[in-house]
């Protein structure tokens, strides 16, 4: 485990962070690290059942007396950074106007975010099933919700890399890790497939099936996230799409009962929530707090080349998939505004 008291925070302003579906599983393991090393937690989920927020911001006021180590003494360890004022905000995050209204809520408030992680999800063996604004259930929570809480996230985001800029702490711009803000979205990096119809059925409603959205979500998580990367007003934000790995988690809670009870009995085998925490923020925003680099992206061509980080389930660099190509991100991102523009947001880089 990362030594919490290794953290820079005691040089720096305390540190915020954004965790969706910080309720439960990844991103509630996420949050509850993050909270011990000292970050600001503004905690997003759905306030179901009703007082879930409150419990969830107990939850986080309780891993503020983990901060510490046996290295540093906790009272210096808590001296360094004060206590944290954990937020929450309740989202459905299947509307992506009400993603675009909590975003607009959080920015406003906090004009300097240093992380956004996304780890909102459902596991279904069901169809196409639309939105209110027409869009696939498991699509908008696994792409669309994240791009669109990112987009209207990024003048916070911009806001932390110029002050770490200012700070001198920002390394050369490229596709390993660097000293500043970290955006990153626990789904699949490296491990799924490409998805072949997205120029003929971009929206998955002719060609639906389980393996098609999976392939689809990861495959457009890593060109929707370089796109961004990419971008020069995003200088000094890392973007990583990573992989979780199997977890010990309430996933697969929409499955009907007979392979709900399956995936109950081989659960425990999973790691730990808080395991698999720091797995993803330990050589990610930790690292990044200490300018540590991370395995650049397997198949870029270049290190001097900005773009998105691919990571496996235990902080190793991996592949982009052989379908990752400007073409492909340039339809991608087209198509993505479109999806946003309709549903009523004025989104874009």
């Amino acid at each position: 485990m990362t030594n919490i008291a290794t953290s820079s925070n005691a040089t720096r302003r305390p540190l915020k962070a954004v965790v969706i579906s910080a309720s439960s599983g990844i991103g509630q393991g996420c949050a509850r690290l993050l909270a011990q090393h000292g970050y600001t937690v503004l905690a997003v989920a759905r306030d179901r059942p009703a007082g879930r927020g409150s419990s969830i911001l107990s939850d986080l006021q309780d891993q503020e007396s983990k901060r510490g180590s046996t290295a540093v003494p906790p009272a210096a360890a808590a001296a360094a950074v004060p206590a944290a004022a954990h937020e929450f905000y309740n989202v459905d995050a299947f509307s992506l106007k009400d993603i675009d209204r909590v975003t607009q809520e959080i920015s406003s408030k906090h004009p300097v975010i240093d992380a956004v992680i996304l780890t909102q999800g459902m596991a279904t063996m069901q169809g196409f099933t639309p939105t209110q604004e027409g869009n696939d259930e498991k699509m908008t929570l696994h792409y669309f919700s994240r791009v669109a809480m990112v987009l209207g996230l990024l003048p916070s985001l911009r806001q932390s890399a110029q002050q770490q800029q200012q700070e001198g702490n920002n390394n050369q711009h490229n596709s390993m890790m660097q000293k500043g803000p970290v955006v990153m979205s626990v789904l699949s990096g490296g491990v799924h497939s490409v998805y072949k119809n997205m120029h003929q059925d971009f929206s998955l409603e002719k060609n639906y099936s389980v393996k098609n959205a999976a392939d689809a979500a990861g495959y457009y998580n890593d060109l929707g996230l370089d796109v961004m990367a990419m971008d020069e007003r995003n200088r000094g934000i890392n973007f990583v799409h990573a992989s979780p790995g199997f977890v010990n988690t309430n996933w697969g809670t929409e499955f009907n009962p007979i392979l709900r009870g399956l995936v109950r009995m081989i659960q425990p085998l999973g790691r730990k929530p808080m395991d698999c925490a720091e797995s993803l923020l330990g050589p990610t925003v930790f690292a990044s707090e200490k300018g540590e680099d991370l395995p650049k992206t397997l198949s870029s061509s270049s290190a001097s080349t900005p773009g998105v980080i691919i990571m496996g389930q235990n902080g190793q660099g991996k592949a982009l998939t052989v379908g990752h190509t400007e073409k492909a991100k340039k339809f991608l991102w087209e198509q993505t505004m479109k999806v946003l523009n309709k549903a009523g947001l004025a989104a874009d880089l």
